[in-house]
């Protein structure tokens, strides 16, 4: 774990990390992104896989379409496919997605088994266009975490013969952006789900799809058909319906009433990243599956633990927990969908733009084989006969801590173990095997030194301060005869700066490249590295900021010139943002600015983000044109100013009209709802969940005063 922390950290390799079930995946990603120093955010193919991975979907953080994509510039019909000319519109980002694709240092895909080759394609193509590098994903360090002998690509049927056109199988690598890569696997070993040698070797052997060496009859030895279970054993079946119907039977066969417990939903979470159901029917006496790890200290469930329902209030539940004698008394907790951006410390942040509260369990006398990929059971009764997909009866296997937990309801054939052989030759070509050491010795003082030249590369500011001049010559208003020769001046001393990255490149790579890691020849290096860090800060300070920041003062309001201001004010913060980093420059653990904290003064405000917002509204702007110039969605920008009404300040008359105001005066004093959700239901269709918090946020403090 130690020496794939440090290839991670330390080089710009990009990883497989991969094993068997049980092997501690989650634990590294978790270790992980609390330890690197890297500027990160984590993705997964699925809604309710990014949300317990703490992430975002793949196509929300790409804008990809949902078409197939097909990695050709000839016609394709656009009713069965995407092709690269018609794919590249949609990268099109706002500054802010921009600056956050550029930014990033490291992407994880969290369970890539899942991922199909043509939407990393496309992964790999809106990196490209958004870093503007030729290089694989722009450049970016990319590592993957998952099992391919697990669950696989869902592929449609009207899909599969256009992906079978331009693709071998539908597994993530098989991708064209992998090509030339060279992507190392590394395999985690140490099972710690399961302790039974024979069991183990049994689901080895299934996970290769090793028929010789599968004891079937030992295995058929927990054929069990008619088996009428106990508490605390878990159905695992092929599809939905059957988990439905199972849940279903099992609690109208309770006696007792229902209670119908509806979720709190917020901002954009949209039903396909629910983690269980937006109305939760329970009973007393049902058997339910948390499926969140306990954020207390006192650890009392985990993901996957069993218990049953003892007691039902309005606001809580009571459960005692499989093998426990104390009761837990368990509340609604709230899952988060986020949004990565840019902080004014030019740090990846996340901002919340939905939420979703609810109790942090579902029925579970039975679950899909899909939905318990990652779960750990003590007892299962498992019908994978009917199993459609390669990994389906391994996953189902493995999520048993021993054999004596498993029932069989129905006897699995041979012919149901699935296996691709194309998985095996993959990751036996790109293995790491026991060289990541040796690789993190050769790798790592030539990353510190490509990272450093990143950092002073000045061609985006000088692409930037070329836009600044093309919208002086466009502009009808400004005074050329003043600002033209300020932006022309500083376009020559950006150029001025590239031959100065040049020789200092030309130094640090050959000095690196010939580096035997003695102290005496890393000295000159360092001491090289302040001077050069030191010389481009002081003068993209001077000679670049200083200048456009006056450029801006006198201009920055004035009627007629928005268009204008936005592409200097682009290039302002584009400009701070540098400094910014030059301010933390490292070689390997030293820093190279010396002395004196030298102070940037940002170009954006560190006022909260919702004030800001609330100021434009203030200013006479619309939410839509605020959304616009903030480069923020709508939805975000009506919760800011749900905060503002939550205080008493926010002028309803800007966003509703007089009709509406009254219609809900009138349903707040006569109804009681505790969420929004009920607002929801009770209110007409065309109003979203921001307008009515805002309503709910504004008279309930005008109730209370």
């Amino acid at each position: 774990m130690r020496h794939l922390f440090e290839l991670l950290e330390h080089t710009n390799r990009s990883v497989f990390l991969t094993g068997r079930a049980g092997t501690g995946k989650t634990t590294f990603l978790q270790n992980f992104v609390r330890k690197t120093g890297k500027k990160f955010a984590i993705v997964a193919p699925t809604g309710i896989a990014a949300i317990n991975a703490g992430g975002t979907t793949i196509h929300s953080m790409f804008g990809l379409p949902l078409t197939t994509f097909v990695p050709t510039v000839e016609y394709v019909d656009r009713n069965e496919a995407i092709n690269i000319p018609n794919l590249l519109p949609h990268f099109k980002y706002r500054r802010d997605k921009l600056k956050l694709l550029r930014t990033l240092e490291i992407l994880i895909i969290d369970e890539v088994s899942m991922l199909r080759c043509d939407i990393l394609d496309m992964m790999d193509l809106a990196l490209r266009t958004a870093r503007k590098s030729p290089l694989r994903f722009g450049g970016l360090q990319m590592l993957f975490i998952g099992d391919l002998y697990q669950l696989p690509p869902v592929v449609r049927p009207e899909n599969e013969r256009m992906l079978q056109t331009f693709y071998n199988a539908p597994f993530f690598f098989e991708a064209k952006a992998l090509e030339g890569l060279h992507l190392l696997t590394v395999s985690l070993t140490t099972v710690y789900r399961q302790t039974d040698l024979v069991f183990l070797t049994m689901l080895n052997a299934i996970r290769d799809s090793d028929l010789e060496n599968i004891n079937f009859d030992l295995l058929h030895s927990r054929y069990q058909p008619d088996f009428d279970p106990e508490e605390f054993y878990v159905h695992l079946v092929s599809h939905n319906y059957m988990a439905d119907a199972i849940n279903k039977q099992k609690l109208r066969a309770l006696k007792g009433k229902s209670h119908i417990y509806k979720a709190k939903v917020w901002g954009e979470f949209k039903p396909n990243l629910f983690p269980n159901e937006e109305e939760l029917e329970l009973k007393e006496g049902a058997q339910i599956m948390f499926i969140r790890n306990d954020k207390d200290e006192s650890k009392r469930f985990y993901n996957g633990k069993l218990a049953t329902i003892t007691e039902l209030r309005d606001e809580e539940v009571k459960v005692l927990p499989q093998d426990e004698t104390r009761e837990l008394t368990i509340e609604r907790e709230t899952w988060e969908n986020k949004k990565y951006f840019i902080d004014q410390e030019n740090k990846v942040a996340e901002d919340v733009i939905g939420s979703y509260e609810q109790f942090p369990f579902k029925l579970a006398w039975a679950v899909t084989i899909h939905k318990s990929q990652g779960l750990t059971f003590d007892k299962v009764i498992i019908d994978a006969g009917k199993s459609f997909t390669s990994g389906q009866v391994y996953v189902a296997l493995s999520r048993c801590r021993t054999l004596e937990g498993i029932v069989l309801k129905t006897k699995i054939p041979a012919q149901a173990i699935i296996n691709d052989a194309r998985i095996q030759l993959f990751q036996q070509d790109t293995d790491a095997g026991n060289q990541i050491a040796a690789i993190v010795a050769a790798e790592q003082y030539k990353y510190v030194g490509n990272k450093l030249l990143q950092k002073l590369n000045t061609q985006e500011l000088l692409t930037e301060a070329e836009a600044w001049e093309a919208a002086i010559q466009e502009s009808t208003v400004i005074d050329k005869t003043e600002t033209l020769p300020v932006a022309q001046q500083l376009m020559e001393d950006l150029k001025a700066l590239e031959t100065v990255y040049g020789k200092f490149a030309a130094f640090l790579n050959h000095r690196l490249e010939h580096y035997t890691q003695a102290p005496g020849e890393w000295l000159p290096i360092e001491e090289k590295s302040k001077g050069a860090v030191a010389f481009f800060f002081k003068n993209i300070d001077e000679k670049v900021f200083i200048p456009a920041k006056e450029c801006y003062a006198e201009t920055k309001g004035s009627k007629g010139l928005k268009a204008y201001n936005e592409v200097l004010k682009g290039l302002i913060d584009s400009i701070a943002s540098y400094l910014s980093i030059l301010k933390d420059a490292r070689l390997l653990d030293t820093v190279l600015m010396e002395g004196e904290a030298l102070v940037v003064e940002k170009a954006v405000s560190k006022k909260p983000t919702h004030i800001i917002s609330f100021q434009l509204f203030e200013e006479g702007k619309s939410p839509d044109e605020i959304a616009a110039l903030r480069s923020l969605a709508k939805g975000t920008i009506l919760g800011h100013l749900a905060k503002m009404a939550a205080v008493g300040v926010l002028a309803l008359d800007r966003l509703f009209n007089q009709e509406d105001i009254k219609l809900f005066e009138a349903r707040f004093k006569q109804q009681n709802f505790k969420t929004i959700t009920e607002w929801k239901q009770a209110l007409p269709d065309s109003w979203d969940y921001n307008e009515i918090r805002i309503l709910v946020n504004h008279y309930t403090y005008k109730t209370s005063r």
